[in-house]
């Protein structure tokens, strides 16, 4: 029960009445938030593997084996549906379709390569393309492989990716995210998409290298050339499609526009109101901010990916808080009693 849920929430966004259902199915038993937990684990486990050799090679071992004589079909039905729910995991952890050869330089030869990349939340999955370039795919992200004869294309569709850009290519690397369309040539950055709709934020964090950003117009998933402007950004420079132009940042805060890649996240100075939800992003167990104005505390540190317990109780323990739990168990930060 506790995968059928967990796997519907992912696929789908789930209405109130659904909601409502799942939320009194968690408080009825503890049983059953332990049995979301240990989903939550495995699917995280998965993702963080999905691009390894190893899997594949034992998915693909799985998909081409075959039975050696016939079970009975209760056993049979039973091994259906393990099965299935091994099946629904790998196409929301990662799922690929090449219809056609690639050449050694990436380039499909008949017809554009495509494939599509997400990550659950808490998941992060290495992906190397097919020109040998490498995107890291932070939590709960989502990005389709695009490439033609014309170009390596990406469409980041949500969350956050780190690309490392394989050099000498013939077509350019062209990574198309919210409203704006992000051109290298052997770098490294960090793209990552906000919010919904047809305009939602984009940031980009430049490690090495130099790319153009280039803003357009979009209607509906397409992608047009017509472009309404350009800048070029140098390493160690911020892009926020908020603001106009780029920002230089500190060291520190070059060094940690990508610290997601090992685990941790770098705040410097931030609003714990605005840390608490980065960390939220790696969780199914969300950390609450309870009233006063604490969420404009001011935090900076590097804290580990994942573990909002330990997270909640530094910050306590730093600003003098108190930690409580809601209903579900989760975190709450509350003003300390007078």
């Amino acid at each position: 029960m506790a995968a059928k849920w967990f796997l519907q929430s992912e696929a789908v966004a789930l209405g109130h009445a659904d909601r409502a259902r799942l939320e009194t199915w968690l408080a009825a038993d503890p049983r059953h938030q332990a049995a979301w937990d240990d989903v939550a684990t495995a699917l995280r486990t998965v993702a963080d593997n999905a691009a390894d050799r190893e899997f594949l090679a034992m998915r693909s071992r799985a998909l081409a084996a075959r039975p050696e004589r016939r079970w009975p079909l209760s056993r049979m039905m039973a091994a259906v549906a393990g099965l299935l729910v091994v099946v629904l995991t790998s196409i929301l952890v990662f799922r690929e379709v090449y219809p056609g050869p690639v050449h050694r330089n990436g380039i499909a030869a008949a017809g554009p390569a495509r494939a599509l990349y997400r990550t659950t939340i808490g998941g992060r999955a290495e992906v190397t393309l097919p020109d040998g370039s490498v995107a890291v795919l932070d939590t709960d992200s989502a990005m389709r492989i695009a490439y033609t004869d014309k170009e390596r294309g990406i469409r980041l569709l949500k969350g956050q990716a780190l690309f490392v850009v394989a050099k000498h290519q013939p077509a350019p690397f062209q990574v198309y995210a919210g409203s704006q369309r992000v051109t290298a040539v052997g770098t490294r950055f960090n793209v990552r998409v906000e919010g919904h709709g047809r305009s939602p934020k984009t940031s980009v964090a430049l490690i090495e290298g130099v790319v153009r950003v280039a803003g357009l117009d979009f209607a509906g998933s397409a992608m047009p050339d017509r472009r309404t402007g350009e800048i070029t950004m140098r390493a160690g420079e911020l892009f926020d499609s908020a603001r106009p132009g780029a920002l230089r940042l500190s060291a520190s805060e070059a060094e940690g526009a990508a610290s997601w890649v090992s685990g941790t996240l770098s705040f410097n100075d931030m609003p714990l109101g605005r840390a608490v939800a980065e960390m939220n992003r790696y969780t199914a167990r969300p950390i609450g901010l309870g009233g006063g104005d604490i969420a404009n505390l001011r935090v900076s540190g590097v804290f580990k990916t994942g573990d909002s317990q330990h997270f909640a109780e530094s910050m306590a323990e730093v600003f003098h808080l108190r930690v409580a739990h809601d209903a579900r168990g989760n975190p709450l930060l509350l003003p300390s009693p007078e």
